[in-house]
């Protein structure tokens, strides 16, 4: 129950907080390897957990978004699509959003490197990047769109961003909120925008999982840990949202390239052999 709730922790906050929680476990198993770990069943589980916590913090948003999909799917039947409403607009964003996310795994997946995904040097260049990224978000001079008058291509950008975020040590939360700024969102809707977008690469990431669970075989992690690893990262996650926004709005997202920085030069200590455990 412990080792749940410890898991539940550090999924919540690292699923959010603009730190690669990806690149800190290519670190962590190339150090120690890769250990029994938690149940692979069990992870996906924990990601579907923070799943409840986008939905918590954004649920009007999210609400908003489910009622246009249905609007717009009947419009299409009519022959009469639009994309006037904020609603709807948000909606295409998100569509067009996710798209080179989906084309960015499945060209790993065609071209099979993958191992790239692994490699400890990629992740100190990624650390690298990401530092780069949250040093100067606070700087960037947005034009202020929002879901009223934000081109599409805001979207393409910000969804190009978190596709490049594949790589572990680039936070996806970072670079998409980086991304939002870039182009031109405020930051209240590139961070709301960034973390409504994560939804699904989440279910996406889990469906590439399912096969591998369904191979595991039988589960060993009983009921109660289950309830208690699945609050943990709900509730971390909700925390770490709330976090990011407080921090956005007083300028001081450069705190997370700081640790970026210090993460990236132990990576690069760790890869050379002269940090080793």
């Amino acid at each position: 129950m412990l080792e749940a709730l410890v898991a539940g922790v550090i999924q919540g906050l690292t699923e959010f907080i603009p730190v690669s929680s990806s690149g800190h476990l290519v670190v962590f198993q190339y150090l120690f390897g890769e250990g029994d770990g938690p149940n692979l069943a069990f992870n996906v589980f924990l990601h579907l957990a923070t799943l409840v916590s986008v939905f918590v913090v954004f649920y009007k948003d999210i609400w908003a978004l489910i009622r246009e999909f249905f609007s717009l799917a009947a419009d299409i039947v009519k022959g009469k699509p639009d994309f006037k409403s904020p609603s709807r607009r948000f909606l295409l964003m998100v569509i067009v959003g996710i798209i080179p996310a989906i084309l960015a795994g499945a060209l790993i997946k065609i071209l099979g490197v993958s191992y790239i995904l692994e490699n400890i040097f990629v992740v100190a260049i990624m650390f690298l990047l990401t530092a780069a990224l949250m040093l100067t978000i606070d700087r960037i001079k947005a034009k202020g769109y929002t879901e009223s008058d934000a081109p599409i291509k805001t979207a393409v950008i910000t969804g190009v961003l978190q596709a490049a975020a594949i790589l572990p040590g680039l936070s996806r939360s970072g670079s998409t909120i980086f991304g939002g700024r870039l182009s031109g969102l405020t930051k209240e809707f590139a961070i709301k925008f960034a973390f409504i977008l994560s939804i699904p690469a989440i279910l996406g990431a889990g469906l590439v999982e399912l096969p591998a669970v369904i191979r595991g075989g039988a589960i060993e992690i009983d009921a109660l840990s289950w309830i208690v690893g699945f609050f943990a990262a709900a509730l971390c996650g909700i925390a770490a949202i709330n976090f990011i926004k407080l921090l956005a709005k007083v300028n001081k997202m450069y705190i997370f390239g700081i640790y970026c920085l210090a993460a990236s030069l132990f990576t690069f200590l760790a890869g050379f052999g002269i940090i080793s455990f």
